[in-house]
């Protein structure tokens, strides 16, 4: 691995260390404490649960919200090209979103441009900011990132800690 790679890749889960999850919350330690109450009052095994759907906010300017219900369409009839075009359209109108950014490196990476997919995600880490949900989906595109470019064990390692924003 080179050293630009590794340096870039230190940073990464750097920022993801400082930006990322604080721990469980005291509702879910007392969600998994009721759990495992009911688990050893019955004789059935406690069923593994089930992670939440969970989505993001849309984009606040409407323009923005329109055309990224379009880019979406567009990369699920696999056109990723045109979806590439509707996104730096509505990066223009809001570049501080990054749900766009994320949507973005998603369209790139479809293309196979690693390099562009990977720049973009991180900028949507960078506009994350203290979105948690955001934050977690701008890292679980990276690991996409990661993965497309055969680093398995960081994409894996990724996942792990942000499987709670997959959706």
């Amino acid at each position: 691995m080179n050293i630009k790679l590794c340096i870039s890749l230190l940073s990464i889960i750097f920022i993801g260390g400082c930006a990322g999850n604080q721990g469980p919350s005291a509702s879910d330690s007392r969600a998994s404490s009721g759990q495992s109450r009911t688990a050893k009052n019955s004789n059935k095994p406690a069923a593994p649960p089930q992670p939440a759907k969970i989505k993001p906010a849309p984009p606040k300017n409407s323009a923005a919200k329109i055309l990224l219900a379009q880019a979406d369409t567009a990369l699920t009839q696999q056109s990723p090209a045109q979806a590439i075009v509707l996104l730096e359209r509505a990066i223009r109108i809001d570049p501080r979103e990054a749900l766009l950014w994320i949507r973005l490196s998603r369209a790139h990476l479809a293309q196979g441009h690693t390099q562009a997919a990977s720049q973009h995600a991180r900028k949507a880490i960078a506009l994350a900011g203290s979105d948690a949900v955001k934050t977690g989906q701008a890292w679980l595109q990276m690991a996409d990132v990661l993965e497309a470019q055969g680093e398995r064990q960081q994409a894996a390692s990724l996942r792990r800690r942000y499987a709670r924003y997959a959706g």
